[in-house]
């Protein structure tokens, strides 16, 4: 932990954040961001404030924990809305101070700001003060009715939330909730360990069906991957703290491709960004981006607060995205559907500036998206989004009526975006990063999110492909394919035939964890300068900050393609047909393809089990 950004697509990549007041329109992509901050208080390293322009608990609530569990100083962290960070953006200063009572001043120079007469921005609420705190009766009795430590200690964590979050002058209320994931059970520092363990401790015990997303490391397979050893002791210590906490054995990115899937206006306490994007979305459930630790508490408490998403007025699209003409520009018996949906993800996230959107013109291609077509789309759209819901006109249930669609097009007014190729091909430029050289891959990354048993099956389709194969039988001896997957997911893809087939391929599986959490060698090549190709949205924007490798970005068949040459060429743009670059190259797979009513969803996920 060294408080440096990493993320190279951040404008503050390579800028270390310790010790400043660190201004951010919202929190985005990720749900550790409140990992990464309460590992920072610990190690002494943090912002000594944070700025928000929108009110964002997620990017609070490591604050949060690292003062009501641990008992540190608590960290300024304020509201100041659109005109306050705007001014603050147009403002020539780089120094700032915060007073006692939450004000904020700015100045040019440090000796200037101990003149400074307290003229703030506005301030919706200065969010970490337990000072000012006092819960309702009800929150009261709830407190007084619990019966261990660690659900008292779940009740004041969420009720702090809760106060934290809600408008000015008002009094939070909750909602029951039926199912959470939890997405805090990543290993990234001794604090995430040690809050967890705490509540094992306290007799904590969820009160839901939950959950657990993808760990640190393989927990039957670490010592041949290469995982050190205290790094894999911690972090299976920290698997089997949540198992203790009555936790399901699950850790998957993607626990909506599990049995028992949630339900249209099912209310739950989701972590992992593109999970709460994909329940949301896809299937119609109703969950915030909860960030890691307060995922737990909320499951333990059995209950959310009721704002954001979980309330239908807050479902509403506040901006229209369009993507008629690009589609329009398509032949869509050529577009390689596997790049296209990451890449259009990845584009609406960065587009919809916080906004919940409805995207149109995917009508023509309602008939051939597929789940997992719709899964790579919610991974990329939470990466670069904060809104944890987008509907799709006539593909996801909620944008199914007309009538609907129509009055929300109008109620969002003159915020719209119209979508062209010329963005989609610069989206693909960004995550297709490094694509100089002769195009020699290294390793290939398939399962972020994990593998489904469909994806498998598609996998062994391309294989078999005798174009694509070009008769042989095995990958290249110089490229690495591996694939994570959930280990539940996988006994199923072992007893259809496909797991067999592709592990003759040279396919490597790892389970438990994530590529998002494999960040070194030997699964990472050892030379910096080797590339590794994904078919993920969302790996090739994180992957570069994570691995300090090359990054290339490509369909699931330019994947196969290149397992088979150890080569991927750059695509080819052109003028003459701007859109060229998307088409698949030809075959003949047989696609299973969906309509995504919610019912047909439904009925699919059950079919695969």
């Amino acid at each position: 932990m060294s408080g440096i950004v990493i993320d190279s697509t951040h404008p503050l990549a390579g800028q270390s954040v310790t010790d400043t007041i660190l201004c951010l329109p919202s929190g985005r992509g990720s749900c550790t961001a409140s990992q990464v901050l309460l590992e920072l208080i610990l190690n002494g390293i943090a912002p000594r404030a944070i700025v928000l322009r929108d009110v964002d608990g997620l990017a609070a609530v490591g604050a949060l924990i690292a003062q009501e569990v641990f008992l540190e100083a608590s960290m300024d962290i304020l509201h100041i809305g659109k005109e306050g960070y705007h001014a603050i953006l147009c403002s020539s200063n780089s120094h700032g101070v915060i007073s006692s009572n939450g004000e904020l001043a700015l100045s040019r120079d440090v000796e200037s700001l101990t003149r400074t007469v307290f003229k703030p921005h506005t301030i919706v609420k200065k969010a970490i003060d337990a000072s000012n705190l006092s819960f309702t009766n009800e929150e009261q009795k709830m407190l007084e009715d619990c019966d261990s430590e660690a659900a008292q200690m779940a009740l004041r964590v969420l009720f702090h939330y809760a106060h934290m979050t809600s408008p000015p002058n008002t009094v939070p209320t909750y909602l029951k909730v039926t199912k959470a994931h939890i997405d805090g059970c990543t290993y990234i520092g001794p604090g995430g360990l040690a809050f967890c363990q705490r509540l094992v401790k306290a007799k904590g015990h969820v009160s839901v069906p939950t959950t657990l997303n993808s760990m640190s490391a393989d927990r039957q397979r670490w010592q041949v991957l290469g995982v050190p050893t205290k790094y894999a002791h911690n972090a299976i210590a920290l698997g089997d703290a949540y198992l203790q906490l009555g936790c399901l054995h699950s850790f998957t990115c993607a626990p909506y491709i599990l049995n028992n899937p949630p339900t249209l206006g099912e209310h739950l306490v989701w972590g992992e960004s593109n999970a709460v994007v994909y329940a949301n979305s896809v299937l119609g459930a109703r969950t915030e981006k909860y960030a890691d630790y307060l995922d737990i508490c909320c499951a333990i408490a059995g209950m959310v607060p009721a704002a954001g998403v979980h309330l239908e007025e807050n479902r509403r699209p506040r901006i229209v995205l369009d993507a008629t003409p690009l589609v329009e520009s398509l032949d869509l018996a050529l577009v390689d559907l596997d790049m296209f949906f990451p890449l259009l993800g990845h584009l609406c996230g960065s587009l919809s500036d916080g906004n919940v959107p409805i995207l149109l013109g995917l009508e023509p291609l309602s008939s051939s998206i597929s789940l997992d077509h719709l899964k790579s789309f919610c991974a990329a759209f939470g990466t670069t989004a904060s809104s944890p819901l987008i509907h799709i006109s006539k593909v996801t249930p909620e944008a199914q009526d007309e009538g609907i669609v129509k009055a929300w097009i109008q109620a969002c007014g003159d915020k719209t975006e119209t979508i062209s190729t010329r963005q989609l091909r610069k989206t693909f430029e960004k995550l297709d990063g490094d694509r100089d050289g002769d195009g020699k891959v290294n390793l290939i990354a398939l399962g972020n999110p994990h593998l489904s048993v469909s994806e498998c099956r598609d996998l062994v389709n391309l294989i078999e492909l005798p174009h694509i194969s070009n008769n042989h039988k095995v990958k290249h001896p110089e490229v690495r394919v591996i694939a994570c997957m959930a280990r539940s997911l996988q006994l199923i893809a072992e007893e259809a035939g496909y797991v067999g087939k592709l592990r003759d391929f040279g396919v490597e599986f790892i389970n438990d964890t994530c590529w998002c959490m494999l960040l070194d060698e030997p699964v990472i090549p050892i030379d910096p300068s080797s590339k590794i190709l994904t078919n993920s949205g969302k790996y090739a924007h994180y992957g570069p900050g994570l691995t300090s490798r090359k990054f290339r970005f490509g369909s699931t068949s330019d994947c196969v393609q290149a397992a088979f040459t150890g080569v991927y060429p750059n695509k080819v743009f052109s003028d003459v047909s701007p859109s060229s670059w998307l088409m698949s190259r030809p075959q003949i797979m047989q696609r299973r393809t969906f309509k995504t009513s919610i019912h047909s969803i439904q009925r699919i996920v059950l079919l695969l089990r």
